[in-house]
């Protein structure tokens, strides 16, 4: 059975399918992310073993920069106290989401996103949020998530306001991370109309996502049952750091729609 050594950790695999593909895995940025955040102060970690592995390219050719999700083994000791410590990690890597507030004719609403999600059984009403892609760049992967999720297009990335440090939502069992934006802006009655009638998503992604207009009195009570810690946590951020009673004064977008 084949292993490499990576930051003096073990990683190996007992699936032939991706033995095959090991020195690709563990030169991928996102794993490779992983792997140095381990603070070896806290934790002895003697091996990973790779139980699954999902690509966002040809899976009999990967690149390391298109690595979609591990799922794998991690052989942890806690150094403080010298027990083993749960170990199961999905390997997702980072994301991004953005509180979008617009006005219409002088009043505001937040935008949501409602699309199925399978992991919760159907549909589900959402900030807008991605996956970060293999250039990094978060202000640059919420923008394209903006546009192909509103068909609004920030026009700058100094448009965006970043929302403190990134949430943790899963921490237990799954390595991502959620960088959170706030972006607010005007839409003319006549494009909230085609917004709320089209549908968006990215047609490689499989995407079918309608939109929903939420007037800003009542978002506070639609978070307690939305369920969306991205949501919840986005709010409470430009709420403590006074943004949602400065961006009063807001520049008209464009809409590609």
């Amino acid at each position: 059975m084949p292993t490499v050594v990576v930051n003096d950790i073990t990683i190996y695999s007992d699936v032939p399918s991706i033995d095959q593909h090991l020195n690709t895995i563990v030169s991928a940025p996102k794993f490779l992310s992983f792997i140095h955040s381990i603070d070896k102060e806290i934790l002895f970690v003697k091996d990973v073993k790779i139980i699954a592995v999902k690509w966002f390219c040809n899976p009999a050719n990967p690149v390391p920069e298109r690595l979609g999700f591990l799922y794998m083994e991690v052989n942890a000791t806690d150094k403080r106290t010298g027990k083993e410590v749960p170990g199961i990690v999905f390997l997702r890597g980072g994301a991004v989401a953005v509180y979008i507030r617009v006005e219409v004719e002088g009043k505001k609403y937040v935008v949501l996103t409602k699309q199925v999600r399978v992991p919760m059984g159907g549909l589900v009403e959402e900030i807008p949020a991605g996956m970060m892609d293999e250039k990094n760049c978060f202000a640059g992967v919420a923008i394209k998530e903006i546009s192909e999720e509103t068909g609004l297009e920030p026009p700058s990335f100094n448009s965006l306001v970043s929302l403190g440090p990134p949430i943790k939502p899963s921490a237990g069992g799954c390595d991502e991370q959620i960088q959170l934006f706030f972006w607010e802006t005007q839409v003319s009655p006549e494009n909230m109309k085609k917004m709320k009638k089209k549908i968006f998503g990215a047609p490689d992604e499989n995407e079918s996502i309608q939109l929903v207009f939420v007037p800003i009195e009542d978002y506070e009570t639609r978070l307690l049952t939305m369920g969306d810690v991205k949501a919840t946590c986005a709010h409470l951020y430009a709420k403590n750091m006074g943004l949602l009673e400065e961006f009063n004064k807001v520049k008209k977008c464009k809409f590609w729609v």
